[in-house]
């Protein structure tokens, strides 16, 4: 299994950690490949899988490639060109998630309708298979012993690397019914393991994998980031929200409630304890990790008789351009923002020599107010001697 990094515990690796454990326990083993990794890396290691960081040495004996990331992919396929590949594209939106023509994949993988659509519609997959699976999350016997959510809500968490602006509105809202509210997921509140922290409270504000996640551990969700809300995952919202891949796009059918003048604190009023249940029940029947792994591995004994596909021999070339482009996204997105905060700090600078200015032509005028007065002063008090002086006289 391959993906572009196993660092912090993000969608892609979190659903990595989460199959591959069902595929052992179906008695098939697993090695990792990552050109960077770091902290879910060693977690990985430290649950007995084999985790490499150059492709040249991954076992001789493997079966097939469960390809994600085309950066990470195509290094594998510069030392593998010729074991069978499935594809697999988590999101419609990261360009290393396209898939391409040249690396040879026997199928894909798509997890929600959105991503399905864009690889039905892509020139690379055109006469491949294409098998949409919903997310997999775990699902235990034992998860009936976790606590139900409270009647009356009292904790609420948001999980997120990316909110911004609507922490503070999840905030205000929870505050104005008497909800304790934090965050996991800013750069102040790291959790190695946010499944831990959604166990604690009664509401999670979340989306994709994440939302999923929350709803295994009994949780009323709440789907909602930067850009939309998705509301309460309930049987009635569920299926628009998965074909979205619980992101609240409202392009499931589902119409979005991304205008901002959604009142939030209302919204929450509707919070029922039942909606813990009912997205616990959503999620055994439909998401559980053991079916999702039976049906990847049917799918990859599928792919293996089919035999291997022509892969491209530039394979370390796709992976270059796979890499460069990642990059050069993410480089130009930031340097975009760094130019608007420059320009905004150009801008405050300006404002402020302006007042400087202001200030300077106030207080020099205040200066010859006070040399003008210094004169009348001195004059009055020359006089004053100068009459003293005839008096005495």
């Amino acid at each position: 299994m391959t993906n572009n990094a196993l660092g912090s515990r993000e969608g892609s690796e979190s659903y990595l950690e989460t199959v591959s454990a069902e595929l052992r326990r179906l008695g098939h083993d697993v090695t990792f490949y990552s050109p960077r990794c770091g902290q879910m890396a060693d977690r990985l290691r430290e649950q007995g899988f084999e985790v490499v960081d150059d492709a040249g040495r991954l076992p001789r004996d493997l079966d097939v490639v469960h390809g994600q990331h085309t950066n990470a992919l195509a290094l594998v396929r510069e030392h593998r060109p010729t074991l069978p590949l499935v594809f697999a594209a988590h999101s419609w939106a990261i360009s290393v998630e396209d898939p391409v023509a040249e690396l040879g994949a026997g199928a894909y993988l798509a997890f929600n309708e959105l991503t399905r659509r864009r690889l039905a519609a892509h020139a690379a997959t055109a006469g491949s298979e294409i098998v949409r699976l919903t997310q997999p999350v775990e699902v235990s016997f034992a998860d009936g012993a976790r606590d139900p959510v409270d009647v009356v809500p009292r904790r609420a968490v948001a999980v997120s690397r990316r909110m911004t602006t609507v922490t503070d509105r999840l905030a205000r809202a929870c505050a104005g019914l008497g909800i304790e509210f934090r965050r996991v997921g800013g750069a102040d509140s790291e959790s190695p393991d946010p499944r831990l922290d959604m166990l604690e409270a009664d509401i999670v504000f979340a989306m994709g994998r994440t939302a999923l996640e929350g709803m295994a551990a009994a949780r009323a969700v709440f789907v909602v980031d930067e850009t939309s809300f998705g509301g309460w995952v309930d049987t009635s919202s569920y299926a628009a929200l998965e074909a979205d891949g619980f992101t609240g796009l409202g392009l499931g059918g589902l119409p979005s409630q991304a205008d901002p003048a959604v009142d939030l604190e209302e919204l929450l009023r509707s919070y029922d304890p039942d909606l813990g249940t009912q997205a616990r029940r959503l999620v055994v029947r439909h998401h559980a990790a053991q079916h999702h792994a039976a049906a990847l591995v049917d799918l990859y004994t599928t792919v293996a008789d089919s035999g291997a596909s022509p892969v491209a021999t530039d394979a370390g070339t796709v992976a270059q351009l796979s890499q460069d482009r990642f990059s050069l996204e993410g480089r130009a997105v930031r340097a975009e923002w760094e130019v608007a905060r420059l320009r905004r700090e150009v801008q405050d600078l300006r404002a402020r020599v302006v007042r400087l200015r202001g200030r300077l032509a106030r207080t020099r005028e205040r200066v010859k107010r006070l040399r003008r007065q210094r004169d009348r002063a001195r004059e009055a008090l020359g006089e004053t001697v100068s009459q003293r002086g005839r008096r005495g006289g």
